[in-house]
């Protein structure tokens, strides 16, 4: 995955057991968003859904291409800090740890983390204006846009690091 400006990914040079670096990047991706989503809809009448979330989650860490051993060491960590939004708004602040997980997987350089100042910002905020518990979409809307966000500014600091810029 090069630029146009010649910078590649650090995680694409990893000589990869099984799979293309393409399909497990992809798959890896939707299983961390999707697993944190599904986690969300969860509740305790509803409580399968935790499971199959939190499950999917930690698969989608797993199969990250990434060194071995940090994918295992984020993986739950990363499910049980998603699933502390279930608490409400509050802990919007804690999501800024799967992101510090994935800038640390994606093998940025330390200045890039300055990223997770957003979701940091974008927590404390949002644990304000919508302290109300049924206001749990709009908080895990808000913070996944925000993420997002701050993973591609992480990237783009990494990029302009690397080439000196």
């Amino acid at each position: 995955m090069a630029t146009p400006s010649g910078w590649q990914e650090p995680t694409a040079r990893i000589p990869l057991r099984w799979g293309s670096y393409r399909v497990r990047y992809a798959g890896a991706l939707a299983l961390i968003l999707a697993g944190a989503l599904v986690l969300q809809a969860g509740s305790a009448y509803a409580d399968y859904l935790i499971v199959l979330g939190a499950g999917a989650h930690i698969a989608g860490w797993l199969i990250l291409p990434a060194r071995g051993a940090r994918r295992a060491a984020v993986a739950v960590p990363s499910a049980l800090l998603v699933g502390s939004l279930l608490i409400g708004s509050v802990a919007a602040v804690l999501l800024v740890g799967p992101l510090a997980f994935w800038l640390l997987l994606r093998q940025r350089p330390g200045r890039s983390y300055l990223a997770t100042l957003l979701p940091l910002a974008s927590g404390l905020i949002l644990a304000q204006l919508y302290p109300q518990y049924g206001d749990g979409a709009i908080v895990v809307a808000v913070s996944l846009v925000v993420i997002v966000a701050s993973a591609w500014i992480a990237r783009g600091i990494a990029v302009r690091t690397t080439l000196g810029r």
